[in-house]
């Protein structure tokens, strides 16, 4: 605050390093640009360490798939619904972990494509099944016609209303 007020004062001399020192230390436009600077860097810092979080979890995923397919091939049932219990644990953070993101980005602005962008960016695999009767293969040949024939119609897929916005909406 001393400075400013020795800065300010400037009717008993005329330095030749004042006007340098001014327009370094006092101008308004110079300190408004250094905390919008600060500021897209806090943001940019935040959204980086939010897109590890997924990635962190989709890695995690990852190594239990292959644990849990190592598994299943040593016909091992009890300690690969372990691994896909895990799995789906770590499915459950991705995907909050992504919708995290979602919200921090709109918050931020990115609301033109944020969805759509975001699901592309960070893909997240079905979860795996953690039945006993899923995982044991079936050697019964009439068990086997009866899944067959049990299977339904495949029904067409309604979006939601994120959909309709981004074709429809206020954005077109």
């Amino acid at each position: 605050e001393r400075s400013a007020k020795l800065v300010k004062n400037t009717d008993a001399t005329n330095n030749q390093y004042l006007d340098k020192i001014r327009s370094e230390t006092v101008d308004p436009a110079l300190q408004i640009k250094t905390i919008e600077d600060e500021l897209c860097g806090a943001i940019g810092k935040a959204l980086g360490k939010q897109g590890d979080k997924i990635l962190n979890a989709v890695r995690e995923m990852k190594e239990h798939k292959l644990r849990y397919d190592q598994l299943l091939l040593e016909a091992s049932f009890d300690e690969a619904i372990d691994f896909a219990t895990r799995y789906n644990e770590a499915r459950e953070r991705a995907i909050k972990a992504r919708w995290e993101l979602l919200v921090h980005r709109q918050a931020v602005g990115f609301t033109v494509g944020n969805h759509s962008y975001v699901h592309n960016a960070f893909r997240i695999p079905d979860a795996l099944p953690v039945d006993l009767d899923e995982l044991k293969p079936n050697n019964d040949p009439m068990q086997r016609k009866i899944q067959s024939e049990e299977v339904a119609p495949k029904r067409e897929k309604f979006g939601d209303q994120l959909d309709w916005w981004q074709k429809i909406g206020r954005w077109k």
